[in-house]
């Protein structure tokens, strides 16, 4: 009954040992300060609106349009509302009410592999975060060992041995070490593994911003290609019945083989146009398909039904510049981006400072396997060190250097970021309202060319004017028309770069949750 006994007092001695060493550890890690500078969000001045001349355009001088101004209906007119409150731009491509248009982004946000390397990324720096954080913690692990050794004769002093000696040698048991983070360089650590998942988060909801727009801009320019073809496929039939009614007062004297090849010249310019838009569409067919992560021609059936132009929302809030530095997910990159810089120079001075390490070991050691396991045979041991590197600071000191310097990149970095973001929102203020103005003018261009082209067209039946303005009539009329539709398109992709610029999409798209961890920034 003695040995039981013994061998729990000699267990509980270890454990009771081992308990102490390691609260006083953690009193005194908590107590401890932390190396390295503290995280500060950077101040920066920012504006209180975006630029008034971004969102105002030039205006025309007053009836320059003529009386025909009265019958343009311009496409995408819309005001621009400055809001005090956040905007709501997660899903702003169901502003544009196109089924085909959500349906494309529903998928490429699922399907995208570019996308899915980016979730990799999450995971793997979460991983990172799991392996800094078990450097807090004391490491244990099992050992066991068996060893038979013999003795050389010849080796014992005055040769007195009868033989070689031998012997059996049974361990197990289990060994611990902690290095005690007095001066929090593996809490840094910590922090900067943290740093480094918001940024990898952060990253994802960039590309996957790209990625929206890069879709909802190939959807509309394809929309814009598909009207223009049905444009020039209007004008050519136009110009072929012209060209068979030539023909036919040819023979009747009224009109002359001049006018013929004329006419033939312009049908066979307009028909030259239609294999180039046609290229055009399936280039971005395809296009559409590889961000979907398809094959090319996978999305023919159900693209190549010709749909209108996606009309733009009769408003469009924009927010204030403020709110981009929460929204914008490159400068919420950035700034993490600083603060994984921050906290490696805490990394880097943690090396001036000693390092104290607990290490102890329980286990069994015995001569033979049938006492392996006696009381007698427990064997323990525990105990503090302390080692400190005290003839490299130089290269410690230079380490430290190179990090803040680092530190400093990242924050000249994010500060750049923060005004790029600025010039984004700006620059696509300033195309969408300015292409608006272009929209106008080109509309009443339309309404001109037509009455021109109706106009030549009687003149010309009635013997008061050449064939010759006939053809330009309606060159003119296809040229504006065909430039009506790019703008009605330019004014569609103008407003997906200003969702882009202001940072809308990412928040309609989330990762799961258990790749979400909730981090709090380093302090």
């Amino acid at each position: 009954m003695n040995k039981p006994r013994h061998y729990n007092h000699l267990f509980r001695s270890v454990m009771h040992a081992a308990l102490g060493f390691m609260a006083v550890g953690s009193m005194l890690i908590v107590a401890g300060c932390e190396v390295g500078p503290n995280f500060h969000r950077p101040a920066m001045r920012l504006p209180h609106t975006f630029s008034p001349s971004a969102m105002q355009p030039n205006k025309m001088p007053s009836g320059y349009a003529g009386p025909a101004t009265k019958a343009v209906k311009p496409h995408g007119m819309v005001s621009l509302v400055i809001a005090a409150k956040p905007v709501h731009l997660a899903d702003w491509w169901r502003t544009f009410h196109d089924p085909i248009l959500n349906k494309l982004i529903l998928l490429a946000a699922r399907r995208n592999l570019t996308l899915a390397q980016a979730r990799q990324a999450i995971i793997q720096a979460r991983e990172v975060v799991t392996s800094s954080a078990a450097n807090l913690g004391p490491f244990v692990s099992a050992v066991g060992s068996y060893s038979h050794s013999r003795g050389s004769k010849n080796m014992v002093a005055g040769h007195t041995s009868t033989g070689p000696s031998e012997a059996d040698s049974y361990n197990a048991g289990l060994d611990g070490t902690w290095e005690l983070d007095f001066f929090g360089q593996v809490r840094r650590g910590v922090q900067a593994a943290q740093a480094s998942l918001r940024a990898a988060i952060d990253n994802r909801r960039v590309i996957l911003i790209t990625l929206l727009s890069e879709v909802a801009s190939d959807y509309i320019n394809l929309r814009g290609v598909q009207a223009q073809i049905a444009i020039t496929q209007s004008n050519l039939h136009t110009q072929v019945k012209t060209v068979q009614l030539l023909r036919q007062q040819v023979g009747g004297g009224i009109s002359t083989e001049l006018s013929v090849a004329q006419a033939q010249a312009q049908t066979a310019t307009t028909a030259s146009q239609l294999p180039l838009l046609d290229a055009q569409a399936r280039q971005l067919t395809y296009a559409l398909a590889v961000l979907l992560s398809q094959p090319p021609g996978s999305l023919d059936k159900l693209l190549d039904t010709p749909k209108p132009i996606p009309p733009v929302p009769p408003t469009v809030p924009i927010g204030l510049p403020s709110q981009l530095l929460l929204r914008r997910p490159d400068v919420r990159v950035a700034i993490d981006q600083y603060a994984v810089a921050l906290a490696n120079v805490g990394v880097a001075e943690g090396n001036l400072f000693p390092k104290f390490t607990i290490s102890a070991n329980l286990g069994y050691s015995a001569a033979s396997a049938e006492q392996w396991f006696n009381t007698a045979s427990l064997a323990y041991g525990i105990g503090p060190s302390v080692s400190w590197s005290i003839l490299n600071w130089g290269q410690v000191k230079s380490q430290i250097g190179q990090q803040k310097a680092v530190a400093l990149q990242a924050l000249y970095n994010y500060r750049q970021t923060v005004l790029q973001a600025l010039d984004d929102v700006d620059s696509a203020l300033a195309a969408y309202t300015r292409e608006q103005a272009h929209y106008r003018a080109l509309a009443v261009a339309v309404v001109q060319d037509k009455r021109a082209v109706a106009l030549s067209d009687v003149l010309y039946r009635n013997g008061l004017t050449d064939f010759l303005n006939v053809l330009t009539a309606q060159q003119s009329l296809y040229i504006s028309q065909d430039a009506l539709i790019q703008s009605q398109q330019a004014v569609s992709a103008d407003l997906v770069t200003l969702y882009q610029a202001l940072g809308g999409g990412w928040q309609a798209h989330r990762p799961q949750a258990s790749a979400m961890p909730h981090l709090s920034p380093p302090r």
